[in-house]
């Protein structure tokens, strides 16, 4: 499931600090995550492109250094559009990108729980 986190990057995390240390970096993904997703629907209802780009950017950095491929896939895409100041499309991913961040919590909730 692409809201989880790569095997590998789930290896790698667990040689560095354990089940503590992705419990506390999910928490906070999901929180920032959270904020960012809600100011990037704020910059796009505003028309604003660089808002909107510095919070997906953001966002994507985020979810790739966690692994998580799904998100990451559609914030690379959307980065990609958003330097262009092109939003066609912003606020669809935007909204899939909430559901992808329900589903990381409920993973995090399930898989490390804390």
């Amino acid at each position: 499931m692409g809201t989880e986190i790569s095997p590998e990057k789930l290896a790698e995390l667990r040689n560095l600090g354990g089940d503590a240390l992705i419990t506390k970096l999910l928490a906070k993904f999901v929180e920032n995550s959270a904020t960012l997703l809600a100011d990037a629907k704020k910059a796009l209802d505003a028309n604003d492109a660089t808002k909107l780009d510095y919070c997906v950017h953001t966002l994507k950095g985020s979810a790739m250094s966690l692994g998580l491929s799904t998100m990451g896939a559609i914030l690379v895409d959307l980065n990609t559009r958003t330097k262009a100041k092109n939003l066609e499309g912003a606020g669809a991913d935007l909204d899939k990108l909430e559901i992808l961040l329900k589903e990381v919590k409920t993973y995090k909730d399930r898989a490390f729980p804390g």
